[in-house]
Parts: C-alpha cells; sequence; structure tokens
C-alpha cells in the first residue's frame, strides 16, 4: 500500500544552507571553547578577541553566502533520502555551541551561580530546535517503530 503523506525530501542546497548557517551563528561560542581550553584569556583581551571572532565570523558568513548561491544550481540537483551525516555534523556543533555560550557568559562577567540554569535553558532551545530540524529538514523521524 502506498503512503499518501510522504515526506518530502530537500536538495543538498536547503541542508547545505542550514548545515553553514547553523556553523556560523554557533563559530563564536565553538572557537570560545577552545580559548578556554588553552587558556588564550591570560594572553589577550578577552573583550577584543571576541570583537575580532564576530568580525571573522561574519566575513566567513558572507564569503560562504556568496558561494552557496554560487553553487545553487549544482547544488538543487543533488538529492538524498537522507541526511544523517549533516545532522550528526549540526548536533555535534550545537554540543560546543552550547558550552561556549556558558564559556561566553564566563567571559563577560556572568555570575556562576547561574550557569546551570542557562546551561540547561540552553539545552532545551537547542534539543527543541534539533528535534525540528531533524523531523522536517533532515527526514529523520524519532518515534517510528523499527
Amino acid at each position: 500500500m502506498i503512503k499518501t503523506v510522504r515526506p518530502r525530501i530537500y536538495s543538498k542546497f536547503e541542508i547545505n544552507t542550514i548545515v553553514f548557517y547553523g556553523t556560523i551563528l554557533l563559530f563564536t561560542p565553538l572557537v570560545l571553547v577552545f580559548t578556554y581550553v588553552f587558556g588564550i584569556e591570560q594572553v589577550f583581551d578577552i573583550k577584543i578577541y571576541i570583537l575580532i571572532l564576530v568580525i571573522v565570523s561574519g566575513i566567513i558568513g558572507i564569503v560562504g553566502t556568496i558561494i552557496l548561491f554560487i553553487k545553487r544550481d549544482h547544488l538543487k540537483r543533488q538529492v538524498k533520502a537522507t541526511y544523517i551525516s549533516e545532522f550528526y555534523y549540526l548536533v555535534t556543533i550545537s554540543i560546543f555551541g552550547i558550552l561556549g555560550f556558558i564559556v561566553l557568559y564566563n567571559y563577560l562577567g556572568g555570575s556562576p551561580q547561574y550557569i546551570a540554569n542557562i546551561f540547561i535553558l540552553l539545552l532545551v532551545v537547542f534539543v527543541y530546535i534539533l528535534l525540528t530540524l531533524g523531523r522536517k529538514f533532515f527526514n529523520l523521524n524519532y518515534s517510528r517503530k523499527k
């Protein structure tokens, strides 16, 4: 029997656009995680470093957007049934992004007693966004029985 409601299959262009902009939004927090691990905040002024990271992120975002629109026709013709590896990449970037937001909060002088509250709130928001994106765009159904 043929299913009457089939999930829409998105092209590689739409998936690459979601993954690219997700990466760009989380680029600064992601780099801040590694900055925190290696202790770079002791060498540089952290506020100037964050400003440089935001500028670099903006430049990468502009260049990446131009490249995406140049390759748009080619990527629109490529289709896969599921985009599991791209989704796992987005999940990994999101995990480090959440940690990066906590590090950013710490660098900007936030009170350490609220870090757990902020972490839980960010985790809930990111899980909701990732589950929604996974179902709608990446064709991953978490509730189906096998």
